[in-house]
């Protein structure tokens, strides 16, 4: 079968500006009814021979790169190349994009190549990547977090870009586990000094999640499918400014109720505090019922052994489970940062959220100071369940 593959642009929004900031390109061909369709079937054609589909791909990049002279200015280029390309290159003859790229005119720091689909050698990846960079050609890594042999391209280079394909986690219910990942994906794009691409966004729900997960730039049908032509820089900013005051909106309401309840929470573990300090364990305990949202609360001293059991109320009563005396949690940061303050005796510290693996709930710990007298408890610590 003779293919006929020629290049659409999908935008890519930044999301600090609301600017149409990239386009990546994709593949498309015509079907036997004249619509316009995606060609990922006829590169993945197994029929099809290695040397032909590679072709292709390059006809594509070809005319992709062409159109892109008629781009807006202060726009880039996102090209896909697979590992099957990079494995089958030469590592010392000249990059064939890298020619196109000449040959087309287009300013070279206006590409990003996009490392993508899974293989692909280690060594002939950062080989390339390097490659690419002394010329000034950017680098994103795609689909990061589909697998965790990925991890060693970040160990290998770190790209300009990291991808993150929604569509991944909607084939099954999305939950704590789901959301931690994303949220870690996002947290070591920022310590990695990467950007964030989130793609494949087509809801709100899933445009704000992105926002939470420090996002950069938003890629999806949430704003257009990949397009023949390209849109003018502004074209995405009126959309991109009511997402972000609904966004701003709903998490001032939440802020504004959780700052209510870690008050309340607050209050209660300085009560828990005094009483078992006061008393003798679960005795000094019996008569006081917390909010439902507390899961325990135990006392450290100030070198962060736990001198105490962990209290547990359930049941309508005050459990107690010694096996965790003793623990050191001196490195945790809940309680280091604490004795680190000078108003420890009136400091109440927030760890960051955690899922609670005896419970599997998603929840925080307090941690108030007491008194620096020689022998006293040094600290009360207590967990609570996010709401």
């Amino acid at each position: 079968m003779q293919y006929s593959l020629f290049p659409w642009f999908q935008p890519i929004v930044e999301i600090a500006t609301g600017r149409v900031a990239g386009y990546e390109v994709l593949a498309r061909r015509k079907d036997e009814q004249g619509r316009v369709v995606s060609a990922g079937a006829v590169f993945q054609d197994a029929t099809l021979p290695a040397a032909e589909r590679l072709q292709l791909d390059r006809d594509v990049r070809r005319q992709a790169l062409n159109a892109f002279l008629s781009a807006p200015e202060d726009t880039y280029l996102t090209i896909n190349l697979s590992p099957e390309w990079i494995d089958a290159l030469d590592p010392l003859e000249p990059l064939p994009t890298l020619e196109m790229m000449r040959e087309a005119g287009v300013d070279l720091s206006r590409v990003v190549v996009e490392i993508t689909e899974h293989g692909g050698g280690i060594d002939r990846i950062h080989h390339l990547a390097r490659r690419y960079r002394a010329e000034g050609v950017r680098v994103a890594l795609d689909d990061f977090g589909t697998g965790f042999q990925q991890l060693d391209r970040l160990l290998a280079f770190t790209p300009d870009l990291l991808k993150i394909d929604m569509r991944m986690f909607k084939n099954s219910a999305f939950g704590h586990q789901e959301s931690a990942l994303l949220h870690t994906l996002g947290d070591m794009a920022s310590r990695l000094g990467s950007k964030l691409i989130f793609e494949g966004v087509e809801t709100e729900e899933e445009f704000f999640l992105a926002l939470q997960c420090n996002a950069s730039y938003v890629q999806g049908f949430i704003f257009d499918p990949a397009l023949p032509d390209f849109l003018a820089p502004d074209a995405c900013y009126d959309r991109v400014q009511q997402l972000l005051q609904r966004y701003l909106e709903q998490m001032i309401e939440q802020s504004a109720r959780r700052q209510w309840h870690l008050e309340g929470m607050q209050s209660q573990l300085l009560a828990l505090r005094d009483l078992l300090l006061a008393g003798e364990g679960v005795e000094a305990l019996r008569h006081y019922c917390p909010d439902a949202a507390i899961l325990r609360c135990f006392i450290c001293d100030r070198q962060g052994l736990q001198v105490s059991p962990n209290y547990e109320y359930r049941d309508g009563q005050w459990h107690e489970d010694v096996r965790v005396i003793g623990h050191n949690w001196s490195w945790r940061p809940w309680f280091y940062q604490l004795v680190a303050a000078e108003d420890y005796e009136r400091r109440i510290l927030r760890s960051a959220p955690y899922m609670d693996i005896s419970g599997n709930q998603r929840c925080f710990t307090l941690t108030a100071g007491t008194g620096p007298a020689a022998g006293a408890a040094g600290g009360c610590a207590g967990s609570a369940g996010q709401r």
